[in-house]
């Protein structure tokens, strides 16, 4: 099998025959599969797809998960099952051109991509029919993304729901994922071992039946599991120079009582010393909890890194320091 369709579905049963029969158009029968994961939709929708299945010269698996809700961990449960050697995944109601298809299994196979990205935001992509207030958003959570995940940096459109894997990425990392809410593609990005991501400009479009699924619970949801991917750095981060700020506080107040000489007329070298100290706090602290998981090389090349990415932070400090000190005494 080269190819299986993984499309998760909920409460989409006025949408189904039409986006399997758009599918169908785009896909080889002989190669391709698709496969439907609904979360016992209230209107029936599995049941709807498989009243399809005998009108139909595709192959069709319909998952229906009783008791699990999430489109993150049905789009996982989805490649979990298949069995083509690339997994795509689109939404049910039709927002994802099925006639890129091609386009995005191509990509793959000629440019050797382990993971290709529809994308809205790159050249010659777009999006249809949205209102200002839905772009700006979706254009923040993907701001958001890249400024605190380094592996979304380089991408136009890190939060795109359509786009295809290499199903052995999702299978020998599947232990390490624990999607929430809506963007399942950042959990692969952050959390899998792959090559190479290519993007694919396409259109998205309005919805053609039914009702938008986002809201304020999904956004609340997307903002966690950025945090959960970043594993909290940005709060770490600020935690560690606060301390590492007491810390230098401290280390005068102590110079203040055992080596009073170094606060008054030699400050130039008590301050340094206090400096030295937090500089020393902050890594310790940065290279065993905030950035334990990014650690390369020996811990000597770590701090002397460490030392130059804090240079203009050390002499801001240093400088402030001393201008208070025997400027304005």
């Amino acid at each position: 099998m080269e190819l299986s369709i993984v499309i998760p579905t909920y409460n989409e049963a006025e949408n189904i025959a039409t986006l399997i029969e758009a599918v169908t158009r785009y896909i080889d029968a002989s190669k391709h599969e698709i496969i439907l994961v609904d979360d016992n939709s209230p209107d029936n929708t599995w049941l709807q797809a498989l009243r399809l299945i005998p009108q139909l010269q595709t192959n069709i698996v319909v998952m229906r998960r009783i008791g699990i809700k999430g489109l993150s961990t049905a789009i996982i449960d989805g490649i979990v099952i298949s069995e083509g050697e690339y997994a795509l995944v689109m939404d049910a109601d039709l927002q994802h051109p099925p006639e890129y298809i091609p386009s995005l299994l191509q990509s793959a196979k000629s440019r050797n991509a382990d993971i290709v990205i529809g994308s809205r935001y790159t050249k010659g992509g777009g999006v249809e029919g949205w209102p200002k207030l839905r772009l700006l958003i979706s254009k923040t959570a993907s701001l958001i993304a890249k400024l605190l995940l380094p592996e979304a940096r380089k991408l136009s459109d890190p939060m795109s729901g359509f786009f295809l894997v290499k199903r052995y990425v999702v299978l020998q990392n599947r232990k390490q994922l624990s999607p929430k809410g809506f963007k399942v593609l950042l959990e692969i990005l952050v959390k899998c071992k792959y090559e190479r991501v290519v993007e694919v400009p396409y259109v998205f479009r309005s919805r053609l039946r039914g009702y938008s699924k986002l809201g304020y619970k999904q956004i609340l949801l997307y903002l966690l599991h950025i945090l959960n991917l970043c594993r909290w750095r940005p709060f770490k981060f600020a935690l560690v120079g606060a301390g590492g700020t007491l810390v230098n506080l401290g280390m005068l107040f102590v110079l203040g009582l055992i080596a009073p000489s170094l606060i008054n007329e030699f400050f130039i070298v008590g301050s340094a010393l206090a400096i030295e100290v937090s500089t020393l706090f902050n890594f310790t602290l940065h290279d065993m909890w905030t950035f334990r998981d990014r650690r390369h090389g020996s811990i000597a090349r770590r701090l002397i890194l460490f030392h130059f990415a804090v240079i203009p932070a050390i002499i801001t400090q240093y400088g402030i320091a001393n201008f208070l000190k025997y400027f304005l005494n």
